[in-house]
Protein backbone atom coordinates (compact mmCIF):
# COMPACT_ATOMS: atom_id res chain seq x y z
CA UNK A 1 0.00 0.00 0.00
CA UNK A 2 1.75 3.14 -1.19
CA UNK A 3 -0.53 5.75 0.30
CA UNK A 4 -3.15 6.13 3.00
CA UNK A 5 -6.01 5.23 0.69
CA UNK A 6 -7.39 5.57 -2.79
CA UNK A 7 -10.67 7.40 -2.26
CA UNK A 8 -12.46 9.86 0.02
CA UNK A 9 -15.89 11.44 0.36
CA UNK A 10 -17.03 14.08 -2.12
CA UNK A 11 -18.39 16.12 0.77
CA UNK A 12 -15.02 16.28 2.47
CA UNK A 13 -13.19 17.13 -0.74
CA UNK A 14 -15.54 20.08 -1.30
CA UNK A 15 -15.17 21.31 2.28
CA UNK A 16 -11.40 20.89 2.19
CA UNK A 17 -11.17 22.85 -1.05
CA UNK A 18 -13.29 25.72 0.27
CA UNK A 19 -11.43 25.83 3.57
CA UNK A 20 -8.03 25.91 1.95
CA UNK A 21 -8.89 28.52 -0.65
CA UNK A 22 -10.57 30.95 1.69
CA UNK A 23 -8.24 30.43 4.64
CA UNK A 24 -5.19 30.77 2.40
CA UNK A 25 -3.45 27.86 4.09
CA UNK A 26 -1.55 26.56 1.07
CA UNK A 27 -0.81 27.21 -2.55
CA UNK A 28 -3.56 25.28 -4.32
CA UNK A 29 -1.81 25.51 -7.68
CA UNK A 30 1.03 23.11 -6.84
CA UNK A 31 1.48 19.71 -5.27
CA UNK A 32 2.24 19.75 -1.55
CA UNK A 33 5.89 18.83 -1.11
CA UNK A 34 7.55 17.58 2.09
CA UNK A 35 11.09 18.17 0.84
CA UNK A 36 13.10 20.85 2.61
CA UNK A 37 15.57 23.18 0.93
CA UNK A 38 18.44 21.30 2.58
CA UNK A 39 17.18 17.99 1.24
CA UNK A 40 17.29 19.21 -2.34
CA UNK A 41 21.08 19.50 -2.09
CA UNK A 42 21.85 16.54 0.17
CA UNK A 43 20.43 13.08 -0.41
CA UNK A 44 22.43 10.70 1.85
CA UNK A 45 20.35 7.68 0.85
CA UNK A 46 22.60 5.21 2.69
CA UNK A 47 22.12 7.08 5.98
CA UNK A 48 18.37 7.19 5.43
CA UNK A 49 18.25 3.45 4.74
CA UNK A 50 20.19 2.69 7.92
CA UNK A 51 17.80 4.82 9.98
CA UNK A 52 14.75 3.05 8.54
CA UNK A 53 16.35 -0.33 9.31
CA UNK A 54 17.08 0.71 12.90
CA UNK A 55 13.55 2.05 13.27
CA UNK A 56 12.10 -1.24 12.05
CA UNK A 57 14.15 -3.20 14.58
CA UNK A 58 13.10 -0.83 17.39
CA UNK A 59 9.44 -1.43 16.50
CA UNK A 60 9.83 -5.22 16.34
CA UNK A 61 8.68 -5.53 12.74
CA UNK A 62 10.10 -9.07 12.43
CA UNK A 63 7.41 -10.19 14.90
CA UNK A 64 4.73 -9.46 12.31
CA UNK A 65 5.89 -12.56 10.41
CA UNK A 66 4.65 -14.73 13.30
CA UNK A 67 0.98 -13.72 13.15
CA UNK A 68 -1.80 -14.50 10.66
CA UNK A 69 -4.31 -11.92 11.91
CA UNK A 70 -4.52 -9.33 14.65
CA UNK A 71 -7.28 -7.44 16.44
CA UNK A 72 -6.93 -4.01 18.03
CA UNK A 73 -9.26 -2.41 20.57
CA UNK A 74 -9.25 1.08 19.13
CA UNK A 75 -10.73 4.52 19.69
CA UNK A 76 -11.00 7.64 17.56
CA UNK A 77 -12.13 11.11 18.62
CA UNK A 78 -12.65 13.99 16.18
CA UNK A 79 -12.37 17.69 17.02
CA UNK A 80 -13.88 20.90 15.71
CA UNK A 81 -15.81 21.70 12.56
CA UNK A 82 -13.36 20.15 10.11
CA UNK A 83 -12.98 17.08 12.32
CA UNK A 84 -16.71 16.48 12.24
CA UNK A 85 -16.72 16.72 8.44
CA UNK A 86 -13.97 14.11 8.27
CA UNK A 87 -15.60 11.82 10.87
CA UNK A 88 -17.25 8.90 9.03
CA UNK A 89 -19.16 7.74 12.12
CA UNK A 90 -22.30 9.08 13.79
CA UNK A 91 -20.55 9.51 17.17
CA UNK A 92 -17.86 12.12 17.88
CA UNK A 93 -15.99 9.63 20.09
CA UNK A 94 -16.04 6.14 18.64
CA UNK A 95 -14.99 2.71 19.95
CA UNK A 96 -13.90 0.12 17.41
CA UNK A 97 -12.50 -3.38 17.05
CA UNK A 98 -10.07 -3.46 14.12
CA UNK A 99 -9.07 -6.82 12.64
CA UNK A 100 -6.61 -7.31 9.79
CA UNK A 101 -4.47 -9.76 7.88
CA UNK A 102 -1.02 -8.09 8.07
CA UNK A 103 0.49 -6.53 4.93
CA UNK A 104 -2.63 -7.16 2.85
CA UNK A 105 -5.67 -5.09 1.92
CA UNK A 106 -8.04 -7.31 3.92
CA UNK A 107 -9.59 -6.10 7.14
CA UNK A 108 -12.67 -5.14 9.15
CA UNK A 109 -13.88 -2.41 11.49
CA UNK A 110 -16.52 -3.43 14.03
CA UNK A 111 -18.34 -0.43 15.55
CA UNK A 112 -18.76 -0.98 19.28
CA UNK A 113 -20.78 2.02 20.44
CA UNK A 114 -23.44 4.48 19.36
CA UNK A 115 -26.24 4.08 16.86
CA UNK A 116 -24.10 1.97 14.54
CA UNK A 117 -23.11 -0.53 17.23
CA UNK A 118 -22.74 -4.04 15.83
CA UNK A 119 -22.13 -2.92 12.25
CA UNK A 120 -18.99 -4.23 10.55
CA UNK A 121 -17.21 -2.39 7.75
CA UNK A 122 -14.85 -4.46 5.66
CA UNK A 123 -12.52 -4.36 2.70
CA UNK A 124 -11.30 -7.40 0.82
CA UNK A 125 -8.97 -6.85 -2.13
CA UNK A 126 -10.29 -3.27 -2.47
CA UNK A 127 -13.95 -4.39 -2.46
CA UNK A 128 -15.88 -2.70 0.35
CA UNK A 129 -18.65 -4.57 2.16
CA UNK A 130 -20.83 -4.35 5.26
CA UNK A 131 -21.82 -7.05 7.74
CA UNK A 132 -24.87 -6.78 9.99
CA UNK A 133 -26.77 -9.62 11.65
CA UNK A 134 -24.58 -12.09 9.73
CA UNK A 135 -25.68 -10.66 6.38
CA UNK A 136 -23.01 -9.44 3.98
CA UNK A 137 -23.53 -6.70 1.42
CA UNK A 138 -21.01 -5.42 -1.10
CA UNK A 139 -20.89 -1.65 -1.37
CA UNK A 140 -19.01 1.20 -3.01
CA UNK A 141 -19.15 3.25 0.21
CA UNK A 142 -16.21 5.66 0.09
CA UNK A 143 -15.84 5.99 3.86
CA UNK A 144 -15.40 2.23 4.21
CA UNK A 145 -12.83 2.11 1.42
CA UNK A 146 -10.88 4.94 3.03
CA UNK A 147 -10.98 4.23 6.76
CA UNK A 148 -10.51 0.45 6.86
CA UNK A 149 -7.07 0.53 5.12
CA UNK A 150 -6.11 3.89 6.67
CA UNK A 151 -6.32 2.61 10.25
CA UNK A 152 -4.38 -0.49 9.18
CA UNK A 153 -1.63 1.57 7.58
CA UNK A 154 -1.09 3.61 10.74
CA UNK A 155 -0.83 0.47 12.88
CA UNK A 156 1.54 -1.30 10.47
CA UNK A 157 3.41 1.85 9.38
CA UNK A 158 6.90 0.96 10.75
CA UNK A 159 6.72 -2.28 8.74
CA UNK A 160 4.95 -1.00 5.63
CA UNK A 161 7.22 2.01 5.07
CA UNK A 162 10.19 -0.34 4.68
CA UNK A 163 8.79 -1.04 1.20
CA UNK A 164 9.47 2.53 0.01
CA UNK A 165 11.77 2.57 -3.02
CA UNK A 166 12.98 6.18 -2.78
CA UNK A 167 14.35 7.54 0.50
CA UNK A 168 16.49 10.46 1.58
CA UNK A 169 17.98 11.78 4.81
CA UNK A 170 16.46 15.09 5.93
CA UNK A 171 18.49 16.12 8.97
CA UNK A 172 17.76 16.68 12.65
CA UNK A 173 14.94 18.37 14.51
CA UNK A 174 13.55 18.40 18.06
CA UNK A 175 10.15 16.76 18.51
CA UNK A 176 8.53 17.08 21.94
CA UNK A 177 11.93 17.62 23.54
CA UNK A 178 13.64 14.68 21.83
CA UNK A 179 16.32 15.00 19.16
CA UNK A 180 15.08 13.22 16.05
CA UNK A 181 16.40 12.48 12.58
CA UNK A 182 14.19 12.67 9.51
CA UNK A 183 13.82 10.31 6.57
CA UNK A 184 11.73 11.21 3.54
CA UNK A 185 10.21 8.16 1.85
CA UNK A 186 8.13 7.57 -1.26
CA UNK A 187 8.02 5.35 -4.33
CA UNK A 188 9.83 5.83 -7.66
CA UNK A 189 11.09 9.28 -6.64
CA UNK A 190 11.04 11.52 -3.58
CA UNK A 191 9.76 14.36 -5.74
CA UNK A 192 6.04 15.12 -5.43
CA UNK A 193 3.86 12.91 -7.62
CA UNK A 194 0.19 13.28 -8.49
CA UNK A 195 -0.94 9.84 -7.29
CA UNK A 196 1.73 8.71 -4.79
CA UNK A 197 2.31 10.13 -1.33
CA UNK A 198 5.43 11.33 0.42
CA UNK A 199 6.15 10.42 4.06
CA UNK A 200 8.55 12.26 6.34
CA UNK A 201 9.42 10.03 9.30
CA UNK A 202 10.99 11.61 12.39
CA UNK A 203 12.92 8.95 14.33
CA UNK A 204 14.05 9.43 17.92
CA UNK A 205 17.87 9.43 17.86
CA UNK A 206 18.05 7.45 21.13
CA UNK A 207 15.17 4.96 21.06
CA UNK A 208 14.96 4.74 17.23
CA UNK A 209 11.17 4.77 17.57
CA UNK A 210 8.96 7.03 15.46
CA UNK A 211 8.17 10.35 17.15
CA UNK A 212 6.18 11.85 14.30
CA UNK A 213 5.29 11.32 10.67
CA UNK A 214 4.27 13.93 8.13
CA UNK A 215 2.46 12.89 4.97
CA UNK A 216 0.66 14.11 1.89
CA UNK A 217 -2.83 12.80 1.15
CA UNK A 218 -3.12 12.68 -2.63
CA UNK A 219 -6.35 10.65 -2.31
CA UNK A 220 -8.05 13.82 -1.09
CA UNK A 221 -6.36 16.39 -3.30
CA UNK A 222 -2.95 17.63 -4.40
CA UNK A 223 -2.38 20.14 -1.61
CA UNK A 224 -3.65 18.47 1.59
CA UNK A 225 -1.15 17.13 4.11
CA UNK A 226 -1.16 15.90 7.69
CA UNK A 227 1.04 14.79 10.52
CA UNK A 228 0.73 12.32 13.39
CA UNK A 229 2.64 12.14 16.66
CA UNK A 230 3.30 8.57 17.87
CA UNK A 231 3.16 8.66 21.69
CA UNK A 232 3.22 6.41 24.79
CA UNK A 233 4.52 3.17 23.34
CA UNK A 234 3.51 -0.30 24.54
CA UNK A 235 5.15 -3.68 23.98
CA UNK A 236 2.82 -6.43 22.70
CA UNK A 237 5.03 -9.52 22.84
CA UNK A 238 7.74 -7.77 20.85
CA UNK A 239 5.55 -5.66 18.58
CA UNK A 240 5.99 -2.05 19.69
CA UNK A 241 2.98 0.20 19.10
CA UNK A 242 2.06 3.72 20.24
CA UNK A 243 -1.00 4.04 22.46
CA UNK A 244 -1.96 7.28 20.70
CA UNK A 245 -1.68 8.92 17.29
CA UNK A 246 -2.25 12.67 17.61
CA UNK A 247 -3.24 13.87 14.16
CA UNK A 248 -2.84 17.40 12.80
CA UNK A 249 -3.77 18.71 9.36
CA UNK A 250 -3.07 21.75 7.25
CA UNK A 251 -6.86 22.03 7.08
CA UNK A 252 -6.79 23.08 10.75
CA UNK A 253 -4.78 26.15 11.74
CA UNK A 254 -4.54 25.19 15.43
CA UNK A 255 -5.11 22.02 17.42
CA UNK A 256 -5.77 18.40 16.50
CA UNK A 257 -7.96 17.04 13.73
CA UNK A 258 -8.49 13.77 15.62
CA UNK A 259 -6.86 11.42 18.11
CA UNK A 260 -6.58 7.68 17.50
CA UNK A 261 -5.93 5.35 20.45
CA UNK A 262 -4.77 1.74 20.72
CA UNK A 263 -6.06 0.11 23.92
CA UNK A 264 -5.03 -3.49 23.26
CA UNK A 265 -3.47 -5.70 20.58
CA UNK A 266 -4.35 -9.40 20.24
CA UNK A 267 -2.70 -11.87 17.89
CA UNK A 268 -4.72 -14.41 15.89
CA UNK A 269 -8.03 -13.66 17.61
CA UNK A 270 -9.86 -13.82 14.26
CA UNK A 271 -9.73 -16.78 11.93
CA UNK A 272 -8.15 -15.69 8.66
CA UNK A 273 -11.18 -16.86 6.66
CA UNK A 274 -13.42 -14.56 8.72
CA UNK A 275 -11.54 -11.65 7.14
CA UNK A 276 -12.11 -13.11 3.67
CA UNK A 277 -15.94 -13.35 3.69
CA UNK A 278 -16.17 -12.84 -0.08
CA UNK A 279 -14.23 -16.06 -0.62
CA UNK A 280 -10.53 -16.81 -0.68
CA UNK A 281 -10.48 -16.68 -4.49
CA UNK A 282 -12.38 -13.40 -4.73
CA UNK A 283 -10.98 -10.99 -7.31
CA UNK A 284 -12.52 -7.51 -7.53
CA UNK A 285 -13.58 -5.92 -10.78
CA UNK A 286 -11.49 -3.00 -12.00
CA UNK A 287 -12.84 0.42 -10.93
Amino acid sequence: MRYLSSIFTTQFIFIAFCFLVFAGCVNVFKLSDLRSGNLLDNNEEAKAKQLLTEMGIAHGIDKWKEISTYTVNFGDEFYGFIGQQVNPFKNKNISLALSYIPKTSNGQIEILNGRERGTVWGVQANQAYMLFNDEIMKTVDEDIRFWVPTYQYFIEFPNRIQEATSISYVGKDTINGAICEGVLASWNTIKPQKDIDQYLIWIDSVTKRIAKIEYTIRAINKYTSGSAYFTNYNDYEGIILPSEFLVESNLVKKGLLHKMSIFSFTRDYMNINSLLPLGVDFEPKED
